[in-house]
């Protein structure tokens, strides 16, 4: 939401103050008959009760919460065409298999289409940042004109790539970072060399890091269905240079472990792979839903907690999950581990994705300085106890306001 108003000389934006019966400005700080004020894109206060200066626009919400927006910080938009097309019954390699096809099967237009459906999904449920794995350049013209922030990052596999590797700030909310896809589809030297790229840039670097157990397998044996499945793909592996450790220790030797590291999955690390991760103060991003359905397993969430791992959430695809939307993810997540605090969920799509994705002064949190991306929920509660239970059930009636 952006509005001006003109003067003689100029255009002045002018301030606003939204109001609400409650205001989540974090998971800890819930304050009630609240108020957030904004001028420019901006927050400039914050606070109890019905402040608004002169000339002020006053947006009154009413019975809700107001709270800052989610934060998806792995998703794959690219695939959002392949929505109910891919083999997730079947076992992770049958899965991967039929994302190749469709994907080849699907066709530019398609693609594209999909990819605009897949950021109006992101906002119409509240997720105004994102972390968005891509392949190709197709999504990035739709990324720049979107009203969404967050980082691109260009993904890579294999080895023998000859592009001269960037990363490019586009705008104080918007990046294009690099990623490598996983320790045992990209070749280790180019791990290095992409980390490195994003670490001169002080630019979040992501990967996929113990997702599945073909993955343990091939990195611990050199065998099994994973070394099956490139080898009838005719795929030279010898540019992966096996250790015979897990793929958390493997992204360890190669350096690739650092706080502006954004680790996706950890479905299969155990305890000695998680304090790494915790010393290494390296993000961590769930996507428990396409865990769930493509492996039919979750990371051990309440070990990573007490490790003091910083998670954040991310949905993964269509290609592998029902929806774009992190209140179905917090939902889940709530429902699989019920002793989980719902605050500490909330901060996992609030301010653990912000600071994930290299924004951690920008969003997450409604206090001054940050932008004006926020989000209200028709939620009836009687008590602030109540918000962060409501919000994690997703236990609201009516559509979601998106306030940029």
């Amino acid at each position: 939401m952006s509005l001006i108003r003109k003067n003689k000389n100029n255009v002045t934006p002018f301030s606003i103050t939204h109001r609400a019966n409650w205001v989540l400005i974090d998971p800890d700080n819930i304050v009630k008959d609240g108020f957030v004020r904004t001028e420019s894109g901006k927050i400039i206060d914050v606070g109890q009760g019905r402040s608004g200066n002169a000339g002020d626009q006053i947006i009154d919400h009413g019975p809700g919460v107001l709270m800052p927006c989610l934060v998806n910080a792995h998703t794959h938009l690219e695939l959002s065409a392949l929505k109910n097309k891919t083999n997730t019954h079947s076992g992770f390699i049958d899965w991967v298999q039929s994302v190749i096809e469709q994907r080849n099967q699907c066709g530019e237009k398609n693609l594209l289409a999909g990819i605009f459906k897949g950021f109006e999904e992101l906002s119409g449920s509240g997720s105004l940042v994102v972390g968005d794995i891509v392949g190709s350049n197709i999504s990035r013209q739709p990324f720049l004109n979107s009203k969404i922030s967050g980082v691109r990052f260009m993904e890579y596999l294999g080895g023998d790539i000859h592009d001269a590797l960037a990363c490019e700030e586009i705008s104080a909310d918007k990046t294009i970072s690099v990623a490598g896809h996983a320790p045992h589809t990209t070749a280790s030297d180019l791990l290095v060399r992409l980390k490195s790229v994003a670490s001169r840039c002080c630019l979040p670097f992501s990967i996929h890091l113990a997702e599945s157990a073909e993955e343990v397998e091939f990195l611990t044996t050199g065998k099994g269905l994973w070394a099956d499945f490139l080898n009838q793909r005719k795929i030279d592996t010898s540019a992966i240079k096996l250790t015979g450790d897990s793929p958390v220790k493997y992204a360890d030797q190669l350096g690739l472990l650092d706080d502006k590291t954004l680790a996706v999955h950890l479905v299969f690390a155990g305890k000695k792979d998680l304090h790494i991760l915790s010393e290494k103060n390296v993000n961590v991003c769930l996507c428990p839903r396409s865990n769930q359905i493509l492996h039919n397993q979750l990371p051990d969430v309440p070990l990573m907690l007490k490790s003091g791992l910083k998670l954040c959430l991310g949905t993964d695809s269509l290609a592998s999950n029902d929806s774009l939307s992190l209140f179905d993810e917090m939902k889940f997540l709530s429902l699989f581990f019920a002793g989980i605090s719902p605050k500490d969920i909330i901060a996992m799509a609030t301010i653990n994705g912000a600071a994930a994705l290299g924004f951690k002064d920008q969003f997450g949190r409604l206090t001054p300085g940050r932008k004006a991306k926020m989000i209200f929920l028709p939620i009836n509660a009687s008590t602030a106890n109540r918000i962060p239970e409501s919000i994690v059930a997703a236990d609201f009636s009516g559509e979601i306001d998106v306030i940029y």
